[in-house]
């Protein structure tokens, strides 16, 4: 009798075994079914992001593209008032070396007027000398 209790015992120990395993097989396999449905899920809405992200992108890239042109024309304002302020400051050197010119000749002739005044001046007090030794 111990031997037929221990077989209806590991009769019933083996049959709880097989259900037991039985119903994890039917998780596993429920567990696949819904992975397979997120797996699906997951794939159509990359999908759609990707469908709705494409007209982004390449506004992104236009957008990137119209920033690099006015980042170029930037540049070249930039080289250009460079170059103005150079011209600028040339234009001012000049003016300057001018001035100096025009200050020098002036000063020049300033010296010879003076120079030909203090002569005329002496000539004439000379001549209205002469004249009036002749008297």
């Amino acid at each position: 009798m111990i031997n037929q209790s221990w077989l209806v015992i590991v009769s019933v120990g083996f049959l709880m075994i097989v259900l037991i395993f039985l119903v994890a097989i039917g998780f596993l396999i429920y567990a696949l079914i819904e992975l397979k449905k997120i797996g699906a899920n997951l794939k159509e809405f990359l999908k759609t992001t990707e469908e709705k992200m494409l007209p982004v992108i390449s506004e992104a890239e236009q957008t990137l593209c119209s920033i690099r042109k006015v980042s170029d024309d930037v540049g070249r304002v930039t080289e250009n008032a460079k170059a103005l302020s150079d011209a600028a400051t040339d234009i001012v050197v000049n003016l300057r070396i001018m001035s100096m010119l025009v200050k020098d000749l002036r000063e020049g002739l300033i010296v010879r007027t003076s120079g030909l005044k203090a002569g005329f001046r002496e000539a004439y007090e000379m001549l209205i000398k002469q004249l009036k030794e002749r008297r």
